[in-house]
C-alpha cells in the first residue's frame, strides 16, 4: 500500500499544485472538484459528480466490504488569499490515501469512499451533505489538515456567524445632519459593545467580524451599514449561550443610533469530537514515518472551526494536523498560501496520505466499535 502511494507521488503533488494554482471559493470549486474526480476515475473509482445535491460535491467509491471508511477531501479557497488554509493539500492527500487503500480493499473487507466536500470555509458543505444522506453507514471518517505543527488530535471550536445590516436615514453631513439616523454609528457602537463583552468571555470563546460597508462619501451621513461576524465556543451548548449576548450588542446599537437592524444567521458548525483510538493509531503511524509530535504550546492554543465537526457527531472521526511550515507562519496568512505549494508541503502530503491509509487499515483490522469510540 505504501508502494502504491509512493508510485502515485508525482500525480498527487501535481494535483495539489493544480488546485493551488486555481483557487475557487465555496460552492464554485468547479475546476478543482473536476480535477479530483478525474484523478479518482482514472484510478478505477466509481465516481459521482454533483453528489448529494451540490454542484461541486463528489463521491468516489472502491471496494464493497463490510467496513466503510470515508476519506474527506476539501478544495475551497479563501477570498484574496487563495489556498491560505491548504485545502489543495487536503484534497490531494485524500486522493493519494484512497489510491493506496483501493489495492487492499478486497483483502480487508473494506469499502473506501472519498467524499469531496465543498465550502468548508463558509457554507457548511459537509452539513448540507449530511442532510442529504452522506456519511451514513460509515465506520469511520478521516481527513488531514496542514498547519504549522503536528497534532494528532487538535481541538476545534463550535461556531456560527451572521451577516448584519443597519438601516437608518441618509442626510447631508453639513447642511442637515440632524435629519439623519447614522447607520455607520450603529456599526461602531456594535463593535464597541462586542469589544467590551470580550472582557467577560471564557478563554476559548471568540467573537470577531468586519464591517464591509459603512458609506462612501464623507459629506453624506450613511443610512446603511453592513458586515459579517463570527462566534466560536468550546461546545455547542457554550455557543448557544453566547448567541443572545452577541445579538444584544447589535440590537442595542440599532436602538442607540435610531436605526433598525437585520441579522441573517449562517449554519452552525459543531465542535469536533476526535476519536482517541483513531488519534493514537494515526500518531503511531505518522511517527513510524519519522514525523514527531512534541508538546507544542502553540498547537494546544490553536483554535479554529470546521464543518467536519458535524460529521464527528455521528461517525467516529479524526482530523489531525500535519506540519508544513514553522511559526510564525500560520493558516489564513499569505505566507501560508506559499507554504501550501512548497517542497515541504509536498513531502507532508505523501507522508500524511500514507499515515492516513495505514490508520484506516488498522481501524479495519480492529473493527472499531462506532458506538463506543467517539470519546464522549
Amino acid at each position: 500500500m505504501q508502494a502504491e502511494i509512493e508510485a502515485f507521488r508525482d500525480q498527487a503533488i501535481d494535483l495539489s499544485h493544480r488546485i493551488h494554482g486555481m483557487p475557487e471559493l465555496g460552492f464554485a470549486e468547479f475546476n478543482s472538484s473536476r480535477e479530483v474526480a478525474n484523478e479518482l476515475r482514472a484510478a478505477g473509482f466509481t465516481v459521482t459528480e454533483r453528489a448529494f445535491g451540490l454542484d461541486t460535491a463528489i463521491s468516489a467509491v472502491a471496494g464493497a466490504g463490510s467496513f466503510k471508511a470515508i476519506v474527506v477531501a476539501e478544495y475551497d479557497a479563501l477570498p484574496e488569499l487563495g489556498h491560505a488554509c491548504g485545502h489543495n493539500l487536503i484534497a490531494a492527500c485524500a486522493v493519494a490515501a484512497a489510491v493506496g487503500l483501493k489495492g487492499v480493499a478486497e483483502q480487508l473487507d473494506l469499502t473506501v469512499e472519498v467524499l469531496g466536500t465543498p465550502a468548508e470555509e463558509t457554507g457548511g458543505g459537509k452539513i448540507l451533505m449530511l442532510e442529504q444522506g452522506a456519511f451514513i453507514g460509515a465506520d469511520m471518517a478521516m481527513m488531514i489538515h496542514p498547519a504549522p505543527f503536528e497534532d494528532a488530535s487538535p481541538g476545534f471550536l463550535a461556531s456560527t456567524g451572521f451577516s448584519f445590516e443597519f438601516s437608518g436615514k441618509s442626510s447631508h453631513a453639513a447642511a442637515s445632519p440632524w435629519e439623519a439616523a447614522n447607520a455607520a454609528d450603529a456599526s461602531t457602537i456594535a463593535q464597541v459593545a462586542v469589544g467590551l463583552l470580550r472582557q467577560q468571555l471564557p478563554n476559548d470563546t471568540r467573537v470577531h467580524g468586519v464591517v464591509t460597508n459603512a458609506g462612501s462619501a464623507a459629506n453624506v451621513i450613511p443610512g446603511r451599514s453592513a458586515g459579517v461576524y463570527g462566534i466560536r465556543a468550546q461546545t455547542l451548548a457554550d455557543l448557544e449561550d453566547m448567541v443572545p449576548r452577541v445579538e444584544a450588542c447589535f440590537t442595542g446599537a440599532a436602538l442607540a443610533a435610531g436605526c433598525t437592524v437585520e441579522l441573517e444567521w449562517e449554519l452552525t458548525y459543531p465542535n469536533v469530537v476526535q476519536s482517541p483510538r483513531l488519534a493514537s493509531l494515526y500518531q503511531q503511524n505518522a511517527e513510524a514515518l519519522g514525523r514527531s509530535f512534541p508538546q507544542d504550546p502553540e498547537a494546544r492554543a490553536f483554535r479554529a472551526s470546521t464543518d467536519f465537526g458535524a460529521v464527528s457527531q455521528v461517525v467516529p472521526s479524526l482530523h489531525p494536523h500535519v506540519k508544513i511550515c514553522d511559526s510564525p507562519v500560520s493558516n489564513h496568512q499569505s505566507a501560508f498560501t506559499e507554504a501550501a505549494a512548497s517542497e515541504r508541503a509536498d513531502h507532508a502530503l505523501i507522508e500524511g496520505a500514507i499515515a492516513m491509509a495505514w490508520t484506516v487499515v488498522d481501524a479495519a483490522l480492529s473493527r472499531i466499535d462506532s458506538a463506543d469510540d467517539r470519546g464522549r
